[in-house]
């Protein structure tokens, strides 16, 4: 819309239009007294660029706080438009000029006080006898504390709709929290049961048969009794070490170690319980590292390959430097991981989708591996492996520095 100014001639202009129009003496007069009563500030606009305002009400003073002398300025209405809603009021107000359709909008205006007051604004044309667009008539009125209100309970929807959020995402961790703790339980049922059952029946078979068991048969059963019980060990430390990790009460005891002699130990070890070939590809490697938890680390991924492959699947691990430190990776020629799960695989109780039931596991290993590779400073992850199947990799840093090595002894 054009500016609404008053100027020293508007009511002058205004009679004489009247007139023109065929009004009565007074009706003019009449017509301010009612329009003065209503809770609307009420306009006539003359239809043409910088048209004149023929009328406006004063509720617009009582509104705003300008006087008819400060509004007189050229576009003085323009630049009480809100900023942030001046282009999208001037760009109607320009096609309403142009189209000549109903004006209705609702935007922000600055008061003299630095007041923001929210208007809707009504006008439509009004055209004379000719049909010649004639002039504008419209009202608008303070919507200010509607709009408010409507902020108010957007906010309180908004905050409603957080906390019906919050419920939710809460009851889903506790659905994943429960189904957790009873996969772990499965799990670690089994995982206890099995070698505990192997190591009972071992040692009741010992117990009745005594000497009468041959040499033979004594030595495999107490190979056996040995071997399940290492199993309950392993299966207990991981436990306690991932409790441990939790409550950030585990810190790594760095050394001087032969990562070479120590890769190659533990997977010749894991050759002769497990029953199955590992192809070396280790370089002479001397790192600052914890030897016990790179030994786990070890395991752990020999011991998922094996829980996800079957006995006749290639299993490689290598060791190499990289940069400033070391490059430990078991791959296997299975089935691989899927993208989506790679970063899973490393949550406790988590397992791929191709857990085999003849291998269950507690789901706690790779979690380990990627916690021990994130005490040394570094990190643990899975990718495909050139050629088809999983390639686990971990990055040591190599601490060469004596005092942070010693700092690190005494945490």
């Amino acid at each position: 819309m054009t500016e609404r100014a008053g100027r020293p001639a508007a009511r002058v202009a205004a009679d004489e239009r009247a007139q023109d129009r065929g009004w009565l003496p007074g009706d003019a007069e009449r017509y301010r007294a009612l329009s003065e009563h209503v809770p609307a500030v009420l306009y006539h606009e003359v239809h043409e660029v910088d048209g004149v305002v023929l009328y406006e009400s004063p509720q617009n003073r009582q509104l705003l706080g300008y006087t008819p002398e400060e509004t007189v300025q050229p576009d003085f209405w323009k630049t009480l438009v809100h900023p942030e809603d001046r282009d999208r009021v001037l760009t109607e107000e320009e096609r309403c000029n142009r189209t000549g359709d109903p004006w209705h909008m609702e935007y922000r205006v600055i008061a003299k006080d630095g007041r923001v007051v929210w208007v809707r604004d009504h006008a439509v044309l009004v055209r004379g006898e000719r049909g010649e667009r004639d002039f504008w008539q419209g009202y608008y009125i303070d919507i200010t504390e509607q709009k408010q209100a409507e902020a108010a309970l957007r906010q309180a929807l908004e905050r409603e709709r957080q906390a019906v959020e919050r419920e939710r995402q809460a009851a889903r961790q506790l659905r994943a929290l429960d189904e957790m703790k009873n996969t772990f339980l499965d799990a670690v049922s089994h995982e206890l049961r099995t070698p505990l059952a192997a190591v009972i029946g071992i040692a009741l078979t010992l117990k009745r048969a005594g000497a009468d068991l041959a040499q033979e048969d004594a030595v495999d059963l107490v190979d056996r009794l040995v071997a399940n019980a290492g199993k309950l060990d392993r299966l207990l430390t991981d436990l306690l070490d991932l409790d441990r990790l939790s409550k950030g009460i585990l810190a790594p005891r760095r050394s001087r170690t032969d990562l070479a002699a120590l890769v190659s130990r533990v997977a010749r070890e894991w050759e002769e319980r497990s029953g199955r070939r590992v192809d070396l590809a280790v370089e002479p490697v001397v790192a600052w590292v914890d030897p016990a938890k790179v030994e786990r680390v070890v395991e752990n991924l020999l011991t998922n390959a094996g829980r996800h492959t079957t006995p006749d699947t290639p299993v490689w691990v290598k060791l190499a430097r990289r940069g400033e430190g070391v490059l430990l990776t078991v791959e296997d020629a299975g089935g691989g991981v899927p993208q989506e799960l790679r970063t899973a695989l490393f949550e406790p109780f988590r397992q791929g989708p191709d857990a085999a039931a003849h291998a269950p596991g507690v789901g706690i290993g790779l979690s380990l591996v990627a916690r021990f590779a994130e005490l040394h400073g570094g990190r643990a992850w899975v990718q495909e492996r050139p050629g088809g199947g999983a390639s686990f990799q971990v990055l040591l840093p190599d601490s060469t520095d004596p005092a942070t090595v010693a700092g690190q002894r005494l945490g």
